[in-house]
């Protein structure tokens, strides 16, 4: 099948690792274009570097920084004269009793995944309507329809969905679909770095680090592993392709059958 995406300038937030990568890597072997924010610049370069044959431009953006997000956005539209499709992408995680969670984390937290899309989408929505044609893909959470112990993550996971849906109704008319992938765990740095979910996890039960995140799969997940990355970047791809266009305001799970709701 071809999704039409060659030479689409796609805009990845969260891109130096992890999910955003996978995303990066499957658009790039599509013949898109790419711009990739993250507040990691050595993982962009390295990333970029490894793209060859592939126009990427990168910037070191602190997305909760609403100038420096504006300012991202007017250079991508310069440096390529258009902007195709957004994935908002970028994203943390972090366990903690909700009686003493912090507040403070918890709004940062909202900036990153809440507020920053919602921004970028704003952002992006004029180059949209000059193309007459635009995507968005926002990286969700089966988290955001079932909870996952995560107070931060899950709540603002769940407002992620219906801001997808709520701004689907708005941009098609725009001839811009807007939808999210909700993935379950995945095999990413959020689970395996130092002082990432694994270690939490492993915290929390009194396990080991490996044994925690095999016991949490086996337990949750029926295909019994997390999810590769490329399989998150899959959906991505499909959700902003030519041929999947008319699709706008699914929140679709890819989670080897851990969410059970109709929703």
């Amino acid at each position: 099948m071809d999704l039409g995406l060659k030479d689409k300038v796609v805009i990845v937030t969260g891109a130096a690792s992890g999910i955003g990568k996978a995303i990066t890597e499957a658009y790039a072997a599509e013949g898109a274009k790419l711009a990739l924010a993250d507040i990691n610049l050595t993982g962009l370069t390295k990333l970029q570097k490894a793209l060859k044959g592939t126009e990427v431009y990168v910037e070191q953006v602190d997305i909760t920084d609403a100038k420096a997000c504006k300012k991202f956005v007017n250079n991508v539209a310069k440096k390529f004269g258009k902007i195709d499709i957004l994935v908002n992408n970028a994203g943390t995680a972090k366990m903690g009793d909700m009686e003493t969670f912090p507040e403070a984390t918890f709004r940062a937290h909202a900036e990153l995944m809440m507020y920053a899309p919602v921004r970028l989408t704003n952002l992006c929505i004029p180059h949209f309507k000059k193309n007459g044609w635009g995507s968005v893909v926002n990286t969700a959470s089966v988290f955001g329809k079932q909870p996952g112990g995560l107070i931060s993550y899950d709540s603002i996971k769940a407002a992620d969905i219906m801001i997808t849906k709520d701004y689907s109704n708005y941009c098609a008319p725009f001839n811009v679909n807007v939808n999210a992938v909700c993935p379950g765990p995945v095999d990413t740095p959020l689970w395996h770095a130092k002082g990432q979910l694994g270690d939490q996890l492993a915290g929390a039960t009194g396990m080991a680090k490996a044994d925690a995140i095999d016991w949490f799969a086996k337990a949750n997940i029926p295909m019994g592993r997390y999810a590769k990355p490329e399989e998150i970047a899959s959906a991505v791809l499909f959700l902003s392709s030519e041929p999947a266009h008319y699709i706008t305001g699914v929140a679709i799970n890819v989670d080897g059958g851990m969410v059970k709701s109709f929703i």
